[in-house]
This record gives structure tokens, sequence and C-alpha cells, in this order.
């Protein structure tokens, strides 16, 4: 069924028009497919990765605002404290408190958030803007004090007179053992963290110098003991404290969403111009297959025979089928346009079976001499399939008395289905089957292929005879002298001069096929010109039964 250079006739030469123009081989198109396939399972996931990647940085950068707002204000009640009426708050240090907490109250109802503003005098707190007279040690609230100038603040789950409610403490030393201290109402501060949730955060906490942690429940605990799923942590660059923000499930669930959405959008997109790149580039093999399909179904292909002859008397000792397809609108198309990529398709079964049909039809038909060798090429698929081998006995059964059938294969087929290929070589031969190793030479060749398979004949390339005249008879010697050692007989391929006709008589060749003895025939031509009677019987040119 493979066309050769030598066995294509003058009219076959036809160029395919553009529409025509398909991939050579089937591989590409199943490469093709599993590249296009590959590249669109790629593209979603990277679809889906992206719109993770950018659904945690949306809910991060919102969760950072929420934060970094939360940390502003906290920072503006610290430094407001720090700031205001210092002096004010000094010269009333170390005075009677019954002196000065008129004066003490009306300095602290200055400050915003503050519950009250206490003074320190020898380590401890003698005075408050909100009890008055008190007599605390500074230690409750702070257990090292900082050092005069500076200023220290922490969260205490309670003072000693309110217990249960958290409060933010920020101490001012003065001097050794005296300063201002300051108390924040801790529900202030959780009303800031509040304001976070109204916004998309589920929960919003200050944890202050790594030890507690205040939360927009007004809940003081461990700041180890808090851990979020998901958490967006800003730190003031001015105060020890740090506020940490946790997305509710529902934001987080709908930034996903959006985001997916979108991504495999676009992802679904690119493969939509993927998958136009495949159907650009691989769209003409489906084309070229279906058109195939069509043309069994309205029989544009017919069969053409070349023959094969005695070298020695050119007596017609068999012939070599070969299709031919003649497009009502693009009129001949080579095989080998079209035979690479039925050949790695399921329409070459029924290639195969228009081959194995027609060639039957015609040989009853014309009714040619015996003993007559009827060649067909066999594609690898043909080999794999597994009713192969009954189709292939059913059309023995049918031919003429004296035809026999020779399938040829191609030598680097066989090396890649070695187990499968002996099997079908087993079944074959023991109804009648021949074998010829097609292409000899060109591929892979080795002597172990010769010994492990039962061959009948050898067909040395065009390729080899075409050098005859040159330097290639030592090469062609050489392949007959192997072929010779397996008991096999040899075909040489494309002879088309009387010199290579010669040169391959001298070396020993027995059989040959090629423009020089006759282009390929329809099966009428062939029969008029080579069955008539000529001189010389078929058995007499002593084709190897």
């Amino acid at each position: 069924m493979r066309n050769t250079p030598n066995t294509i006739s003058q009219p076959m030469q036809t160029t395919l028009a553009p529409e025509f123009r398909f991939p050579r081989r089937g591989a590409w198109h199943r490469l093709g497919f599993l590249v296009a396939l590959n590249v669109g399972l790629l593209v979603l996931l990277a679809a889906i990765a992206l719109s993770d990647h950018y659904a945690d940085d949306a809910i991060a950068k919102r969760e950072y605002l929420i934060a970094n707002g939360v940390v502003s204000s906290v920072d503006r009640i610290l430094n407001d404290i720090t700031s205001r009426n210092q002096e004010a708050f000094t010269t009333l240090r170390g005075q009677p408190c019954a002196t000065i907490f008129q004066a003490l109250s009306e300095s602290a109802s200055h400050f915003r958030y503050i519950r009250e503003v206490a003074l320190v005098t020898g380590g401890r707190v003698y005075c408050s803007s909100a009890s008055g007279p008190i007599d605390v040690p500074v230690a409750t609230y702070l257990p090292t004090s900082p050092r005069p100038g500076a200023t220290r603040a922490t969260l205490l789950p309670q003072t000693p007179f309110q217990p249960g409610i958290p409060v933010l403490v920020a101490y001012r030393a003065t001097a050794r053992d005296a300063g201002v201290l300051y108390v924040i109402e801790g529900d202030y501060i959780a009303d800031i963290l509040a304001g976070g949730t109204r916004y998309g955060a589920a929960t919003a906490t200050l944890s202050m110098n790594g030890k507690a942690l205040l939360s927009d429940q007004r809940k003081l605990m461990q700041d180890s003991s808090y851990k979020p799923e998901r958490a967006t942590r800003i730190a003031s660059k001015t105060w020890p404290f740090t506020v940490s923000v946790s997305p509710s499930e529902e934001y987080v669930s709908h930034v996903c969403w959006k985001y997916r959405l979108i991504f495999l959008t676009i992802g679904l997109l690119l493969n939509c111009v993927v998958a136009a790149i495949y159907l650009l580039v691989f769209a003409p093999r489906r084309m070229l297959l279906k058109a195939v399909r069509d043309a069994i179904r309205r029989n544009e292909f017919h069969l053409e025979y070349q023959p094969i002859v005695s070298i020695e008397s050119r007596a017609l000792v068999g012939v070599e089928a070969l299709l031919r397809w003649n497009h009502p609108k693009w009129g001949a198309i080579s095989p080998a346009a079209f035979m690479p990529d039925v050949e790695s398709s399921t329409m070459l079964a029924k290639v195969t079976a228009y081959v194995l049909r027609t060639t039957i039809a015609d040989m009853k038909a014309h009714r040619p001499p015996a003993p007559l060798r009827l060649a067909v090429n066999v594609g690898p698929k043909d080999m794999e399939r597994p009713q192969f081998t009954s189709e292939v006995v059913a059309v023995i059964s049918r031919l003429p008395p004296g035809v026999t059938l020779v399938l040829e294969l191609t030598e680097r087929f066989l090396l890649e289905k070695s187990s499968r290929t002996m099997s079908i070589f087993q079944a074959l031969r023991s109804q009648g089957v021949k074998f010829a190793i097609d292409d000899f030479g060109t591929h892979h060749s080795n002597l172990d292929l010769l010994a492990r398979y039962p061959f009948d004949y050898v067909k040395i390339d065009r390729q080899f005879v075409a050098e005859l005249e040159t330097s290639g008879a030592r090469l062609v010697q050489g392949l007959v002298s192997v072929a010779e050692h397996f008991d096999l007989e040899i075909i040489a391929e494309g002879v088309e001069t009387e010199e290579q006709h010669n040169a391959l008589r001298e070396i020993g060749v027995e059989y040959a096929q090629g423009y020089l003895y006759q282009r390929p025939l329809r099966a009428e031509d062939l029969r008029n010109k080579w069955f008539a009677p000529s001189g010389k019987s078929m058995s007499e040119a002593g084709w190897k039964a």
C-alpha cells in the first residue's frame, strides 16, 4: 500500500493543492494533541494557582489596611499622653493629693480614652485623678520602671480598683521612682479593634510586649494561645505592640471565588486559543482522514500493479499492489501525501480491507498465469489489530489457485514490535503467506533481525540501486551476501537503467522491479501486457515457492 519513488507512475506525481498539504506523520498529530492537552491542563492549573495567589494578596492587602488603621489609632492615643500637659503633671507631683486632686482631675480630662492619671513618688502611686488619694506600689502596674524621661506601656487584665476590666497602662518616669501613670480603658482599645471587623475582618487583636493580647471582644489572653489560620500582623513603629487582623470566612470565600472566576475565565480563553492553534495546525489531518473515508465510500481509490521480474529472463514472477487516489477535484494524489497519516489512524483498517478486497476482485477477474506472487504492503497498526490475522486468512482462501500473498514490512517496525510480530508471522506462515522485508538497509539493519524472523524475501531500497553505477556496487553485494546467508531471495527496487540491470545481474540479484521494466498499471492493462503468453512461463522464471 505504500509507495516508494520508483513505484510512482508519472501521472501520479501531482503536487497537492494548499488545502491538501497535510502533516507527514501521524506521530506529530498525537504529539500535538498531547502537547495541546498538557498546555490546556497547565493553563487551568496556573489559573487556579494565580487566582489563589492574587486572592491571598488581595485579602492580605485589605487586612493590612485594617490593621494599619488600628495601629495608627492606638499610636495617636499613646503619643497624645506623652506630648501634652507634661509640665503640669510634673509640677503637681510630690504635692499632697488633697491639694492637687482638682488640678490633676482637670488636666486628665483633656486626654481622650484616659480613665485616670495617677502620680508616683517613691515608687508608689499616691494620687489618682479618678479615685483621689491611694497607696499602691507602682510595681502593681509595671514590674520594672523605665529610665527617667522614658515611657513604658503594657496591657493589664485589671487594676486593684476595677477587677476584671482590661486596661492599657503607660508609665512616664520623670525621676527615679517617680513619674506619671496613665490608665487607658481597655474597652476603648477593643472598640478600635472592633471597628476593623466591620470591614471584613473576623477578629482583630492587639498584643503588647509579646505577652498579653487584647481582642475586639474585650478579652485579654496570652499571646501564644491565639493562632488564627490567616492573620496579617502590623507592628507599631513607636510603641511595643502589634495588631493582628484575620479575615472572615465569608470574606475569604467571596474574594477567592471572585479571583477564581476571573482567572478561570482567562484560562478558558487561553485554552480556546490553544485549541484554535491546535485545530489550525492539525485540522488538515482530520480533513484528510475524512476525505479518505469519503474516497472509499465514493470509489475514488483504485489499485495499480507494478510487475516484479526475473533479472535473468525479465519474465513476470509477481506484482506489487499500489494504492492510487484520483480525487474528483484535485486529481491524482500521491500515496506519500496521505498514507503516513492513514497508517497512524483508525482509517488504516478500512484502507487495508479495501486493498485486500480489490486485489481479490482483480485477480479473480483477470486470472493471472500461475504461479504468481501478490505483494501487499502492511502498515504498523495493521499488525496491532487483533482481527488482522483472520482478515488475511480470509483473503488467502479467496485468491485464485497459484497466487500467493506476500506481506511487505519495514525493518524499523519489526524492531519495535518483535514479540507480537513473531506470533503473527507464525500464524500467517502456517496459512501459506510469505513475508518480505521492505527497504532493507535504510533503518537499523542487523543480522539479528534476519535471524529472528522467518522472511522469504529481502527488498533492497532504490537508494542503493541508484548508486550501482558509481560506488554502491560493493554495498549491494554486501546486502546480497547477508541475504544469501539466511537463504533469502533478493528483490531490487527502483531499477531504471540497463546499467543498473546488468550490475544487479553480475552481483547475483534474482528479481527486480522498476521503471525499466514497467511503470505501475491498472489490472486490465497488466493482464493485456503481462498475463498473455510470452514464450516463457512464469514457472520457468524460478520464483521461489
